[in-house]
Order: structure tokens, then C-alpha cells, then sequence
């Protein structure tokens, strides 16, 4: 016997009563419990193109949206980024500030940098908890090379393990139940692989199995427990079914359109009539439950209106004693997005000819979005399409489900017929999620432990008899790298802060601070250096990269076609200059403490070019009645020039008779090219008593050049035509923007990626040719 039941009911239904009542309300408390301490939001990094070669500037954007509504995000105030090599080592860190929640940069590729994929990670205090060890680490994957002209091209992926998992719809079969068995066959490195075969019942072939899609399918028939169930292959390979129970309830998905989902519940006979609930929720926002009395079989209409945003919709089924008995993931309303067009005003383009991007952005409905987008157009060899991820697969798929996705940008092109069908294999074949029901169980407390500002301390260790009490408030000197000073206040505890607008004013790479005191207090200041916290951290936590690598198997292939410019000039592939090694680049403030330490504390030279002070044990030239100890008729000390050639000496010293003079004997000397005093940043920091920290690293404008730049006859070699990274719209949800073709003639890619900052999202690509006239 089958009834009906259609409900559609948003928040808690206020018919229920006292113990069902006082439960649902206690598993709704505990599910908000357990929401808020996940992180609150989720951010995403676009960067300029894919692949880079050493010595270039990476470009990137960030996009910090709230975890549940994805409306942009102002939380979190800074964002620390790291780029990680494949040996899990820190290559770059630094910090920039995040306005609105959009944050935008770029990283330096050092020449240095060994071939291969990095990881490009970023943290901020509301989206990285310390306890946090389920969540995904925000990152981007970029494949860095020395040469792009010995690109790699693809190879079939050489793998012979095989893998094959089954998952029954809902959790569980039941004996005498119709059921949805899903599959999944991949190889060792998790490559779909097709497999066909057959279910078979006690020996006895039942029905037909065929992968369908990136390896995965489904097959629906009615276990029993008094059979014996397999998969065979025709690889030769077999797998028993999972458990087969002999009671119990199964949720199945029976119909999907784009007005609402019906879902059958149903159980076994030999279970008594009894009250079920259907709640519905997505990103921990519980957005519908239905409930009804559950006899044999039971239909439940759920209407989409009770989801605000597309997405990874959750449903779980609770038995009369709230306990959840299946769950059901399906995916809704994909058309709720941004609909980006970006339309060059030309297919093709000459060397060095301006163009023109068009672009239009609407909602589902057709109405105009404003929305802040960034745009990037680059050389097609820069694209890397081993790693196919947007802004849609990362938010809406990669962020939500564990596990490494095959092709996620695959489930967001609407250009492939099988993208729904795709999507819901892919969601019956996920074996783990992450929020979870059970109420009986603790779960972790997240613990934001980043701070957007520049926290420390400030303790003293001044002479007992001294009045000054260190209790007082006590200045401190806060500096930035090029020498503008600021100054903050330290506490009666020592606590100070250097605040995010601070950090702005003196942005440029390190800050440093000085405690105003008089060193007879011997002031010394405490500051959390986070990035160590973050390293800590994240080499504790299970380190992955949620997309599947589509070509892990590459070899080298050489392009015999040189870059030329307009004048016929031939760029070179490599220059490789040979020189002297220079002192370290150090920002001013720095240098001028430099500086200031070679005039007062450097070497000198003494009379017929002996050079005093500037090697350890080489003082003291032959004549000491003058150099380095002067009197007033003695030989006057001259500050050394940086080039110029000195003489230094090392002696040994002994006392040469009994009233205890000493002498000396020579047992070296050398000739020397004076190259400055080399003074480590630690060395003048302990000297100047000063601290330094992080504080947000400097802003680069992306090299766009203009008609003047076009006219010389330097060759051009951009492979990165545009970056821009603020693109808004206006209130026809429309943008133009320009560029100016390079030397090279190829294919170019463009990319338009963005957020309306209330919870919509978009991607859209454009491609155009450049040619040589």
C-alpha cells in the first residue's frame, strides 16, 4: 500500500509536539551548535593564467565569501599567503590586506625555483581554524617551468591498479526494498576507468552494468537476503555486494525537475507504522523539513522555493526517535548564477593591434548584475589543462565534498550534454561529507587563532631602584620600509596593536618598531609570527589538493619556432650573465641603518692604504703608535671607498720584555678589494634595539603599455596581455576593457571570473588568434 505526502515547509513546523517537538529543536540547536564552529567563510584564489615561467610576476585575486550564503565577505581583514613547492617547503609568504572582501597581488617566481606544480595557499582568520582538521586548505595548484618552449604534451596515464567501490543510495540495501546501487571503478592514481560486467543473484547473471560517466553508473533492482550477490567484470575481476540488512528504510530520489524533488521512503514490512522526518539543508542552513507517518511506502514532494542558492542540497531521514537513517545529496538550481558574456570585438588581431573585451553579466531571470570580476587574457601555451578548476567547481563542489574530483570544471559547462547526469553520479558516489548528524558524539571547537592586525608585547627589565614604574603606559616607534613612522601605545600589560589602517599607511613589505624607552629599562618586545603557526599547523593536517590531476604523465616536447618582434629582432630563449655577487637588496629603512652603521661603526683606512676593522683577526697594521688608537699629532682615520684597493695585516701578539711591553710579528698580509662592511639585518636590528614583522606586502601595477610604448622597436614579448582584477560592472551589467596585442602571434585565452557579492557566481571564457600581417 503506498500514500502521499506533499509538504514544503520553511523553518521548524510549528504542528509538531512536545517529544518530537523538544527533539527536532534540540538536533536543529545542535546542527547550529556545530555550524558555527566551522570556519565562516570560504575563500577562492584566481590567478592571471595557469603556468608560469621563473622570474615572471604571478597575479592574483582573492574572493572571500561568507561559508553559507556565499555573499562576499568582510570578516577577515588580511590574508596571509604562501606559495608551497612540490617537497611541502615554503617558497613565498607575505601578507596583503582584503577590502570588502576582494584582496588582490602578486607573488614574485624567483629564477631559482625548481620545475613543477606549487601550490599557491591562502589563510585568513575566518577561513582557517586551528582545529579545524576536515576543512580544505584554501589553494590554487600553478605549474611553474624555466621554458615554455619545452612545454609538455599529454600521454596516456599508465596505471594498473584498479579500484572499484559501490555505494546503495541513501546508506544501506534492504532485503525486499527497490534499490539504486551506484559504482565507481578508477585506477591507482584515481583516473576513471569504463567498466562493463553484470550484477549477478546466486550465480546467475540479473542484471546488466555499464559505466556512464568518468567511470561511475547505477543499476536498480530488489536485493534479498537469502541470495548471494556479486559484480563481475569483464575484466575478470569480482566484488560482492554490500551488506544486505533484513530490515530497515531506504530513501530513493525518484523524480528531479526544477520546481521540486520527490523523494519514496520506504520500509520493510515487518516494521510498525511509524513517524519519520525529511530535513533538508545546505551549507548548515536547515531549510525545509517535512514530516508524515511512514507505513509501507511514502512519497514526499519538497519544493525548491525553499532553497535560496544553488548548490549541494543534504537531505537526511530520521527515524520517530530522531535518529538520521539515509541521507540523500542532490544538486539544485544551477541555473542561479552569474551569466557572464565576454565577446572580443575582433576573432583575429595583428602584432601590437589594440583590442576590446565586451562584456555583459545577468542574472537567471536576464535582469543586469553589477558584480566585481576579474579578467585575464594570455598565451593558450599557458593554459594548463591538467587542472581544470573556476570559481563554480571550487565553491559549489571542490569546498563542499571530500575527496579528489575528476574534471569538477566538466559539472559547470553548460556546453556538455551530460553535466546534470555527471553531477548526480558524482554525488552518489561520495562516500564522506562533511556535516554530519549525531548529536551524541562532541564535535571540535573551531579556534580562530590568525589576527588581521600586528599583536605583541612589550616587557621591561629595568634596575629595581629605578622609580619608573612598569605598569605605565610606554610608547613604541612603529616604522614602515621606506622610513614613514607612526607610533602606538603600549598598555600597562605591554599589550600593543599595530592596527590594519597602520599597516596600510606604511604597506611596502616589513614594519619596524622600536620601544621608546631608555635602554636602561632594556625593553624588549614580543610579536606572533603567524606564518610559523600556519606551517605548524598545516603540516599536521592531511594535505591534499581536491582536484584530480586529468594529464599526470607528460614528456617534453621542443617548439622550433623562435618569438620575433616587428623589426625581425630574435628574442633568445635564455641569457645567462655571469658576474660578481652583490649585497642583498634592503629596503630603505634598512639601508639607511646601514648606512648609518658603516660611517659610525665601519672600517677606516690608516696612512699608505692599511685598511683597520674590516676582517676578524686583521688589525693593527706595523706602526700602532698611530691607526687605529689616534692622538693628536697622529695619523688621521679616512672612511674606506667601496672598489678601491686596501692593504690588511694579521699579527701575533707577545710580550716582548720584563716591564711587560707587548710586540707584535706579522704572519699575514694580503692585498683586498674594500666591498663594504657586511652587517647581517639581524646584526643592525640588535644594534638599533629594533624589531621587525611582516606587514603587508608592496602593490605592483600590471604592465599594460600605451601607443608611445608601441611604436619603439623593442621587441614585446608579453605573454599576458591583460590583468585586471576589479572589473565592476555598471547598472546595465555591462564592462569594456582593452588591451594591446604583443609580439607574439599565437592563440589567446581570456578569462572572466566574479561575484556579485550577494551570493551569485560566474565564469565565462572567450578565445581570439594573433597574427602577423
Amino acid at each position: 500500500m503506498k500514500y502521499s505526502l506533499i509538504l514544503s515547509v520553511l523553518g521548524v513546523l510549528f504542528s509538531l509536539k512536545s517529544f518530537a517537538q523538544t527533539n527536532i529543536d534540540s538536533l536543529l540547536a545542535y546542527s547550529s551548535k556545530q555550524w558555527a564552529s566551522f570556519p565562516m567563510e570560504i575563500l577562492y584564489l584566481q590567478t592571471s593564467k595557469s603556468t608560469y615561467e621563473t622570474g615572471e610576476d604571478l597575479w592574483f585575486k582573492g574572493y572571500q565569501l561568507d561559508a553559507q550564503s556565499f555573499a562576499l565577505s568582510d570578516k577577515s581583514k588580511t590574508l596571509y599567503l604562501q606559495m608551497i613547492n612540490p617537497a611541502d617547503s615554503v617558497v613565498w609568504q607575505e601578507k596583503y590586506p582584503i577590502e570588502n572582501g576582494i584582496v588582490s597581488g602578486h607573488v614574485y617566481i624567483d629564477e631559482k625555483l625548481l620545475e613543477g606544480d606549487y601550490l599557491l595557499q591562502g589563510y585568513t582568520k575566518h577561513s582557517f581554524y586551528k582545529n579545524d582538521t576536515t576543512g580544505i586548505i584554501p589553494a590554487r595548484k600553478v605549474k611553474i617551468m624555466k621554458n615554455i618552449s619545452h612545454s609538455a604534451v599529454a600521454e596516456t596515464p599508465q596505471d594498473t591498479t584498479f579500484r572499484f567501490k559501490m555505494f546503495p543510495e541513501g546508506g544501506n540495501l534492504v532485503s525486499g526494498i527497490p534499490s539504486i546501487l551506484a559504482f565507481k571503478a578508477t585506477d591507482g592514481k584515481g583516473n576513471p576507468v569504463f567498466v562493463e560486467g553484470a550484477v549477478y543473484q546466486d550465480n546467475e547473471p540479473l542484471i546488466e552494468v555499464k559505466s556512464i560517466h568518468y567511470g561511475m553508473g547505477t543499476v536498480l533492482f530488489t536485493p534479498l537476503q537469502d541470495k548471494t550477490y556479486r559484480i563481475e567484470l569483464k575484466n575478470g575481476k569480482s566484488y560482492p555486494l554490500p551488506t544486505i540488512h533484513s530490515q530497515g528504510m531506504v530513501l530513493r530520489l525518484i523524480k528531479q525537475d526544477k520546481k521540486e524533488l520527490n523523494f519514496m521512503v520506504s520500509q520493510s514490512n515487518s516494521l510498525p507504522n511509524q513517524q519519520i522526518y525529511l530535513i533538508g539543508q545546505m551549507r548548515g542552513m536547515v531549510c525545509c523539513m517535512a514530516k508524515g507517518v511512514l507505513k509501507d511506502n511514502l512519497n514526499i514532494s519538497i519544493s525548491l522555493d525553499n532553497f535560496l542558492y544553488q548548490g549541494i542540497a543534504e537531505f537526511t531521514l530520521f527515524d520517530s526517535q530522531m535518529q538520521p537513517i539515509a541521507e540523500r545529496l542532490v544538486y539544485i538550481h544551477p541555473e542561479k548564477k552569474l551569466h557572464i558574456t565576454a565577446e572580443p570585438d575582433k576573432e583575429r588581431y595583428t602584432l601590437r593591434e589594440k583590442g576590446t573585451i565586451k562584456i555583459k553579466i545577468t542574472n537567471e531571470e536576464g535582469n543586469p548584475v553589477r558584480a566585481n570580476i576579474g579578467v585575464s587574457v594570455y598565451d593558450q601555451a599557458y593554459n594548463n589543462p591538467a587542472d581544470p578548476v573556476n570559481i563554480l567547481s571550487y565553491y559549489y563542489l571542490s569546498s563542499q565534498i571530500r575527496g579528489k574530483i575528476y574534471n569538477p570544471a566538466y559539472y559547470f559547462d553548460e556546453r556538455n550534454n551530460g553535466q546534470t547526469e555527471g553531477m548526480e553520479l558524482l554525488l552518489l558516489t561520495q562516500g564522506w561529507r562533511r556535516y554530519v548528524w549525531n548529536t551524541i558524539s562532541s564535535f571540535y571547537e573551531g579556534q580562530p587563532f590568525l589576527t588581521d592586525e600586528i599583536n605583541g608585547t612589550q616587557t621591561l627589565k629595568k634596575n629595581t631602584k629605578e622609580k619608573q614604574s612598569q605598569n605605565s603606559e610606554q610608547l613604541i616607534k612603529v616604522s614602515g620600509p621606506t622610513g614613514n613612522t607612526l607610533f602606538v601605545w603600549a598598555d600597562s600589560l605591554g599589550q600593543f596593536t599595530v592596527s590594519t589602517d597602520m599597516m596600510k599607511g606604511l604597506r611596502g613589505g616589513y614594519i619596524y618598531l622600536k620601544p621608546m624607552l631608555s635602554e636602561k629599562f632594556k625593553p624588549e618586545l614580543a610579536i606572533t609570527d603567524y606564518f610559523s603557526v600556519i606551517d605548524s599547523l598545516r603540516k599536521n593536517r592531511s594535505n591534499y589538493y581536491p582536484v584530480m590531476n586529468l594529464l599526470p604523465i607528460v614528456r617534453k616536447q621542443e617548439f622550433d619556432f623562435p618569438i620575433a618582434s616587428q623589426d625581425s629582432t630574435i628574442l633568445l630563449e635564455e641569457v645567462v650573465v655571469v658576474g660578481k655577487g652583490r649585497k642583498p637588496f634592503r629596503d630603505k629603512f634598512m639601508g639607511r641603518l646601514d648606512s648609518l652603521a658603516q660611517k659610525d661603526l665601519g672600517p677606516w683606512v690608516c696612512k699608505h692604504g692599511w685598511l683597520e676593522n674590516y676582517k676578524e683577526g686583521y688589525t693593527h697594521h706595523h706602526d700602532s703608535r698611530y691607526c687605529p688608537c689616534v692622538v693628536d699629532d697622529g695619523e688621521p682615520r679616512t672612511v674606506p671607498i667601496i672598489g678601491h684597493r686596501y692593504h690588511i695585516q694579521k699579527n701575533e701578539y707577545f710580550q716582548c720584555n720584563a716591564k711587560g711591553s707587548w710586540c707584535f710579528k706579522p704572519i699575514d698580509s694580503q692585498w683586498i678589494i674594500y666591498e663594504g662592511a657586511n652587517y647581517s639585518e639581524e646584526e643592525l636590528l640588535r644594534m638599533n634595539n629594533l624589531w621587525r614583522t611582516k606587514g603587508y606586502y608592496s602593490t605592483r601595477e600590471f604592465y599594460q603599455p600605451d601607443e608611445v610604448d608601441l611604436q619603439l622597436s623593442t621587441p614585446d614579448a608579453r605573454n599576458t596581455l591583460l590583468w585586471e582584477p576589479s572589473v565592476i560592472t555598471d547598472e546595465k551589467g555591462e564592462a569594456t576593457v582593452s588591451f594591446y596585442c604583443s609580439d607574439i602571434n599565437t592563440r589567446f585565452i581570456g578569462v572572466v571570473e566574479g561575484a556579485d557579492g550577494t551570493g551569485l557566481l560566474g565564469t565565462s571564457k572567450f578565445e581570439f588568434n594573433v597574427i602577423r600581417k
